[in-house]
């Protein structure tokens, strides 16, 4: 019998809820962030301090259950310095308790800090074993479903390959009692396994599973490493081959939806993705953006004729990139545009449309920058001269920036990187000889 055990420490803090709106709050707390520990994390080192003095002492007044719980949770953790004294009044109390407490802590350790053939998670393994009859009943059910998570060597595998059985493997985990799927240590691991094993997900309901796991509704938002993780293996199948019209704008509308736009949301999370999947994004949006303009501008030149001479840019370019040709594009308004492009957000949600940065000097040019292998064109609207950079006279506008001024771009007329859109389409064949050989 351990301390925990025999000692009358104070009771954790409980309270009787008589109102049921009251116990139906606390649950659903309990439902939308799962596992996570009851106090503060700046409170632990104090904890800590105050169960080894308690050790020290061996006056444990003021000394709960819990805290006793923490002090075990974060030994077994291992990322928090404790005295070697403790360590070892710690490890008793692990081997000897029966304190459902101190085994709940026990339970959440050993999953956080699996590691495969380390003989600290065996020797944790056999004492749950060894203790299964008494443990919590979370923890005892969770373990009668899937024995897999006492297997200190290939449990994680195994419970990745379940999960990869099961429609949704959220809410599998969740209702077979795990209280954090998405914890450090084992379901790390799991989920590097359950990506491993699935297939190349190469239709929406594939995705959906996927992005479902990470991003499960109701459940806050992660942006960490193994969800980039995630990102690459919906991705993964578009390196080598073009994804299916249907599939494309399903995967970018999810993947937009969940984590934002790589061009201009969340760089952090983005740059955690690798660049060979990040370019098929990058290439999907330039499309997206090419559409973009060349609607917008129709709409705001009307019949006139330099809608007419945008019809005809619109064909080429959307023919370059249908050879494969445009890695990126982003789209600077002119302010008479940018209603029509408010209008038709509006109308259609599609947020493409409103994805542009704003060009101040001349209120009717809209500007389309590409990146073509090492060359960036700038193509624009009205009488605006197709650009190629890079130039020995003017910096390569870069991408994705939110303002643009006309005079950091424009070349001299007759400029020999710079032509104008001449009626007979000669610009096209100059293109293809600068740019596109």
């Amino acid at each position: 019998m351990s301390l925990a055990d025999r000692l009358v420490l104070k009771p954790d803090f409980k309270v009787r809820v008589a109102s049921e709106s009251l116990r139906s709050a606390a649950e659903q707390i309990e439902v939308a962030f799962p596992g996570i520990e009851k106090r503060a994390p700046e409170d632990v080192p104090d904890i800590l301090r105050k169960v080894g003095r308690a050790h020290t002492c061996g006056d444990w007044k003021g000394v709960s259950s819990g805290d006793v719980g923490i002090a075990v949770y974060e030994h077994i953790r291992g990322e928090i310095q404790i005295p070697q004294d403790l360590r070892l009044f710690l490890d008793q109390e692990i081997r000897a308790t029966t304190n459902p407490t101190l085994m709940d802590a026990m339970c959440r350790g050993y999953l956080v800090s699996w590691l495969r053939h380390e003989p600290k998670t065996r020797i944790l393994s056999n004492l749950l074993i060894q203790k299964s009859s008494i443990l919590p009943t979370r923890w005892k059910t969770l373990f009668a479903k899937c024995p897999e998570f006492l297997d200190f060597v290939d449990g994680a595998e195994k419970v990745a390959l379940r999960m990869i059985d099961a429609p949704s493997p959220y809410q599998w985990l969740k209702a077979s009692g795990l209280p954090a799927p998405h914890d450090a240590g084992f379901m790390r691991e799991a989920h590097v396994e359950f990506l491993r094993h699935s297939q190349p997900p190469k239709s929406e309901k594939a995705v959906e599973k996927l992005l479902n796991w990470v991003t499960p509704s109701h459940q806050p938002m992660s942006f960490e490493s193994w969800v980039a993780q995630t990102v690459e293996k919906v991705l993964s199948p578009w390196i080598s081959e073009d994804c299916p019209e249907g599939l494309r704008e399903f995967n970018l509308k999810r993947l937009v939806d969940r984590f934002g736009d790589p061009r201009t949301d969340k760089p952090a999370f983005w740059s955690m993705v690798g660049q060979e999947y990040k370019r098929i994004l990058l290439k999907w949006l330039a499309r997206k953006s090419m559409e973009a303009i060349f609607e917008i501008v129709t709409r705001a030149e009307g019949g006139s004729e330099q809608g007419h001479q945008w019809a005809k840019r619109k064909r080429f370019w959307m023919g370059v990139y249908d050879q494969g040709r445009i890695d990126e594009a982003w789209v600077a308004l002119g302010s008479k545009a940018v209603p029509h492009a408010r209008d038709l957000y509006a109308r259609t949600g599609d947020p493409s449309y409103m994805s542009f940065g704003k060009q101040s000097t001349r209120n009717d040019t809209c500007l389309l920058i590409m990146r073509i292998g090492s060359k960036t064109i700038v193509e624009g609207s009205h009488s605006f001269r197709v650009h190629v950079f890079p130039t020995s006279t003017r910096t390569t506008p870069e991408l994705y920036l939110g303002n643009y001024d006309l005079a950091d771009i424009l070349l001299p007329v007759g400029h020999h990187d710079a032509r104008m859109h001449d009626t007979a389409g000669n610009w096209m064949g100059w293109v293809q000889r600068r740019v596109l050989r």
